[in-house]
């Protein structure tokens, strides 16, 4: 008998009953991987940095932690494949049940979204304080953004010159990074606006 997923304990509890698919959002991450095709924790890791990070980011610890608790839920299966050359590899593949509970995930509607930014409470409260703090933090933002903005726009490359077999997932992925896209532009319009609002407000030093 399959042991049931542990609540993450940095969610609150469910009020619904605690369904399996209101509980981590990086386990069906995972699934999802997964359902392209079997992957090494390695491999998952490398896909997150490679193709997720831009809004969503998961240590080893936390990969592996959720590996476990989804094998004993019996949502995923694994088989160590034997190397000489290298150290043995330990492969993750979906389970039918994994597939079924990622799917009903999929069909789920979205929850209403409120993000906790540290970035803009602290400008919200800058008003208290001089202009050269919040410039430096505009600033390290504006700097922020264009990295992430730098980091897209490699993928997107990358992506794009890619030979796919499975075309109408990969037209879904662009979508989302061109919303993501989308978002960081228009932070760094509002962000570079301020910031040039704020020099000019701010006398020259002697």
């Amino acid at each position: 008998m399959h042991e049931p997923l542990e609540q993450d304990r940095h969610e609150p509890a469910e009020t619904n009953g605690g369904e399996l698919s209101a509980r981590n959002r990086l386990r069906y991450i995972i699934l999802g991987l997964l359902w392209a095709h079997p992957m090494s924790g390695y491999d998952i890791k490398q896909a997150f940095d490679r193709a997720i990070a831009s809004y969503w980011n998961a240590g080893n610890s936390q990969i592996y932690t959720t590996l476990k608790s989804l094998s004993q839920a019996g949502l995923v299966e694994s088989e160590v494949i034997v190397q000489t050359a290298r150290p043995n590899r330990k492969v993750y593949r979906l389970t039918e049940a994994g597939q079924t509970a990622l799917e009903q995930w999929l069909e789920e509607e979205v929850p209403d979204r409120f993000t906790k930014d540290e970035f803009l409470t602290k400008l919200f409260f800058c008003g208290e304080t001089s202009d050269e703090i919040a410039l430096h933090h505009l600033q390290h933002h504006r700097e922020s953004l264009l990295q992430q903005l730098a980091y897209m726009e490699r993928v997107k490359q990358q992506y794009a010159s890619r030979p796919t077999r499975r075309p109408r997932l990969l037209e879904y992925q662009m979508l989302v990074r061109e919303y993501k896209e989308a978002v960081l532009k228009a932070g760094l319009e509002v962000t570079e606006h301020a910031i040039e609002r704020l020099n000019d407000q701010t006398p020259e030093r002697p």
